[in-house]
């Protein structure tokens, strides 16, 4: 037992650690939108797009009406166009890491509502969001869990520019002894709005797995999604009963 809980501030200290290393990722404020052209804008917001769109790093499987999942999760998302990013932020990437705070909290019926707060270390680009998962089965030691997710988050902190992903999951999910495997897909639809440039809407299809980790109150979470053309991995740690 004492050794389950030493794991509780040991998986925290390794997120922690990612977080710290997060701040020095090579990346910078986006000041410079005006340089860019409509082309560039459109593909700088499809990145963007692909860091601050929702993910929730869980299995399908409902909380329950007593559930809580308390977590923080780092993630990092391979950029596509490095050369447009460079122009509107003057440094180079080839990644962005993200840091988020979450919370979820399971409701009667199978439903669970949940929301987050974010920063991209060493950038102006913050996220705020929140989802709600309806589960179409619950699943037991037979049956997977197979739910629905719609999801929201606008990005916020950069001068001159709105971005906002809503989006919609089907995961599927089976827990062997402590241990959750999922997998889900499903699509984005982002509209990203900047001063002396055209509006820009656009959808992209995701697909993501992952797997829980759960032992008494400890939970550890792995996740690789791409979203459109970025690969996203992600990982969290918190407690989740």
């Amino acid at each position: 037992m004492k050794n389950i809980y030493r794991l509780i501030p040991a998986s925290l200290a390794i997120l922690a650690i990612a977080m710290a290393f997060s701040t020095q990722a090579n990346a910078s404020d986006l000041a410079n939108l005006n340089s860019l052209s409509q082309t560039e804008f459109l593909a700088l917001s499809k990145d963007l797009a692909a860091v601050t769109s929702t993910k929730a790093i869980e299995p399908a499987a409902p909380l329950g009406i007593s559930g809580f999942d308390v977590s923080a999760s780092t993630s990092m998302t391979r950029i596509q166009d490095g050369a447009t990013w460079a122009k509107a932020s003057g440094d180079s990437a080839t990644h962005l890491i993200q840091t988020k705070l979450s919370i979820s909290k399971g409701l009667s019926g199978g439903w669970d509502v949940g929301g987050f707060v974010s920063k991209v270390p060493s950038t102006n680009v913050s996220v705020a969001g929140l989802h709600v998962k309806y589960a179409l089965l619950e699943g037991n030691a037979i049956t997977p869990a197979i739910a629905v997710r719609a999801s929201h988050s606008r990005m916020g902190g950069v001068s001159g520019m709105e971005l906002n992903n809503t989006g919609l999951d089907v995961l599927i999910s089976k827990g062997f002894v402590g241990f959750t495997p999922y997998l889900g897909v499903g699509t984005v639809y982002s509209n990203a709005q900047a001063t002396g440039k055209s509006d820009e809407s656009f959808t992209q299809g995701k697909s993501f797995v992952g797997v829980s980790w759960n032992v008494l109150l400890v939970n550890l979470s792995a996740e690789y999604d791409r979203t459109g053309k970025n690969s996203t991995v992600g990982l969290k740690a918190g407690v989740r009963f």
